[in-house]
């Protein structure tokens, strides 16, 4: 494939050259002034001509979804062309950035106060006094959420110039995993920043490392309209994370018809996207902000590829979907009935799903989501499953309250992130002072210590300040003077039982060792924990552990699990802490559960509909605490060790 762009540029470059002499040879034998604008005329037209055969040329050689209407089909054509062109330029600003990471930092955070000077909470904080990161740090105390809520409930009741000199376009909704969740004010500048700095570079990213990228195929990409709400004033309530709403402009690039964003409930959302995916098996790649939603959504095709395959062979959608009429007619009119493929489909379906993805689509090239943190276990999952044989990529660190870093080496095989300097002040406090102290001592950006353990703090352009926001990272190394981390866990997703503060990503690394040593011949599909807390005095509190495990047909037996809960418990001592109160008695061994099949489906559905969250940010909570929850998994249990 490779090849054949080259030939056909090499072709017609020889025929304009040659083209190209002879008009000029004839030219300077014409003294005629019509004979060399004859010519000249010639000469233009040779120049069109070359440039259609390059085009053509270009079009030939790249593989081209089946459902492209001609103007979509230039749209993306000319868009590959913008992009490569704009993210290298910008993929050079990032690294020139990185060459002076204290000037970057520095003027980002003066620029930033000079201009919010005047607001309420720039004259409440002297920000005019203020002219050096020295003085912005000892002026401006570290902040949480609650130092912002006054100030919050005044945008949300319409005034402005409270937080920041910009009007906030949406009050962003944090997930909530870690707490309750948050509202926060956010400016259009935010998102401009994200898009140059971290969209931009990535696709350079994406140009030299993925030869897919340059193909004109549509890609699957699981992402929901959020429920949106307003303030009396008429600012948008709801994520600030990528969904069809905020992706208008290349909504024609997906496999999926812009009536199925119209959709709001997941579930039949998820059947349309899959319908019209399996529809086009040029498909270039899969794409979501979490691992954990594409996931699901092979969940989702496992159980309901037999529907799907009789509306593909129908051409049009089953009557008893839930949907609006309006919808389902735009919908159907985009179907007409493919008994081939549903044929070539089901053939691969009833061989089994191992590997499915690239069986289903032989032309898709990577897919595209966070699998790092929380989003771990999935990601190993479709790795081992549904998507075996596909290379998986998480580009992007970022959160509700901004966007942190690129992850600049696709192909590593943990998902490492450049710290992106123009688009945040960041603070770094060292792990061992960060559960101790309120205000204590922070390092900036170039001052990090590669292999050191740090909360990190950040200023952005949306009116949060020296903000403690509870994600922990860990400095792997250095490009240029900027601090390439690697995301390891958010407060408030600790295990607690004594003071022994057990970390998600501790956890998670002993259960997945101590399960495929013990669990041979099963997968873990999903797990959370909950902290046993004494009761009375007599008690002692544990860690007990809910899991939902897949591939066998056999239940393990209570002495496979009891077996586990021991490798496990065994496992976490590595920590000296926990080690230390294991060995006093005053944690007692680790618990584990089994759940019932599909109990995490539940659970991520019950939680999304009860907290009025959009699945597009959703995260499975590693340690529940809410007594709802813990009581759901309780009446899930299969057996008990």
């Amino acid at each position: 494939m490779g090849k054949k762009p080259k030939i056909g540029c090499i072709v017609s470059t020889l025929c304009f050259v040659a083209f190209t002499a002879t008009i000029y040879y004839e030219f300077l034998s014409h003294h005629s002034i019509e004979g060399k604008l004859g010519l000249f005329k010639g000469g233009c037209l040779s120049l069109v001509f070359f440039l259609v055969g390059l085009l053509a040329s270009d079009f030939t050689w790249r593989i081209t979804s089946d459902y492209y209407s001609f103007k979509n089909l230039w749209i993306h054509y000319t868009s590959l062309l913008f992009l490569r062109l704009a993210s290298f330029i910008f993929h050079r600003l990032v690294v020139k950035d990185t060459r002076n990471v204290r000037g970057v930092q520095e003027k980002f955070i003066l620029d930033l106060i000079k201009s919010n000077a005047l607001t309420d909470y720039g004259k409440s904080h002297d920000f005019s006094s203020i002219k050096s990161v020295e003085d912005f740090k000892s002026s401006h105390p570290l902040t949480r959420y609650s130092y912002y809520e006054k100030y919050i409930d005044r945008v949300y009741n319409g005034e402005t110039n409270v937080m920041t000199s910009l009007q906030p376009y949406i009050l962003a909704m944090t997930s909530g995993t870690s707490g309750q969740p948050k509202m926060l004010p956010t400016v259009k500048k935010g998102r401009s920043l994200f898009f140059t700095y971290g969209l931009l570079p990535l696709f350079h990213i994406l140009f030299t490392n993925m030869d897919g990228i340059n193909n004109l195929q549509k890609k699957l990409k699981f992402f929901y309209t959020p429920r949106w709400r307003q303030t009396p004033s008429g600012i948008s309530i709801g994520p600030n994370s990528s969904s069809p709403t905020n992706s208008q402009a290349e909504l024609s690039f997906h496999s999926t018809p812009a009536a199925a964003f119209d959709i709001l409930s997941e579930p039949e959302a998820l059947y349309v996207y899959l319908l019209f995916g399996l529809r086009d098996k040029k498909l270039g790649y899969l794409e979501a902000n979490f691992a954990s939603l594409i996931y699901t959504a092979f969940v989702s095709l496992e159980s309901n590829w037999k529907d799907l395959l009789t509306d593909l062979r129908n051409g049009y959608i089953k009557p008893d979907l839930n949907i609006d009429s309006s919808v389902r007619k735009r919908l159907n009119s985009e179907l007409s009935p493919f008994p081939e493929r549903a044929n070539e489909l089901q053939t691969e379906f009833e061989r089994g799903f191992l590997g499915i993805a690239k069986k289903i689509w032989p032309y898709m090239n990577f897919i595209l989501c966070v699998d790092s943190g929380s989003f771990q276990v999935y990601g190993d999952l479709l790795r081992k499953t549904y998507c075996k044989g596909l290379h998986i990529y998480s580009p992007i660190y970022a959160a509700t309250e901004g966007f942190i870093g690129i992850n600049l080496w696709p192909f590593s095989p943990d998902s490492q992130y450049l710290m992106i300097p123009k688009v945040l002040f960041y603070e770094f406090i060292p792990i061992e002072k960060s559960l101790s102290c309120e205000q204590p001592d922070t390092l900036l950006l170039h001052e990090v210590t590669e292999g050191e353990v740090y909360e990190m703090v950040i200023s952005n352009c949306s009116g949060l300040y020296r903000y403690r926001f509870g994600d922990v990272v860990k400095v792997v190394g250095f490009h240029n003077q900027s601090p390439i981390v690697e995301f390891m866990y958010r407060q408030g997703q600790f295990l607690n039982v004594r003071g022994e503060k057990t970390s998600e990503k501790l956890f998670y690394e002993a259960f997945h060792d101590s399960f495929n040593m013990v669990m041979v011949g099963y997968s873990l599909l999903d797990y959370c924990c909950v902290e046993q807390l004494p009761q009375s005095g007599e008690e002692t509190p544990r860690y007990i552990v809910f899991m939902e495990v897949g591939s066998k047909e056999v239940t393990p037996s209570v002495s496979l699990i009891n077996q586990l809960a021991e490798e496990l418990d065994k496992q976490l001592q590595s920590s000296y802490i926990y080690k230390s109160f294991r060995d006093k008695g005053s944690i007692a061994q680790v618990k584990v559960h089994l759940v019932k099949p599909m109990t995490f489906s539940k659970f991520r559905r019950t939680l999304i509909l009860s907290e009025k969250a959009t699945p597009n940010q959703f995260k499975v909570p590693r340690v529940i605490r809410k007594s709802e929850a813990i009581d759901f998994m309780h009446q899930n249990l299969v057996i008990q060790p």
